[in-house]
């Protein structure tokens, strides 16, 4: 596995791009993670909510 690397240009407007283009990719992961947590959370979660959902309907 080798490690890609990248040689920037010196002009401001090449390195605005590959400021923005870094910010992308770092929301992009962070909204992957996030989704990925939600559902894992969702999952854990259903269970339980559907069983006091039904302890519930049982005390009326």
């Amino acid at each position: 596995m080798g490690i890609e690397r990248v040689i920037l240009s010196e002009k401001p407007e090449d390195l605005q791009k590959a400021v923005e283009w870094g910010r992308q990719q770092q929301q992009k992961i962070l909204n992957e993670k996030s989704e990925y947590l939600a559902d894992a959370l969702m999952e854990k979660m259903t269970p339980i909510i559907m069983q006091n959902d039904d302890t519930a309907q049982e005390d009326r």
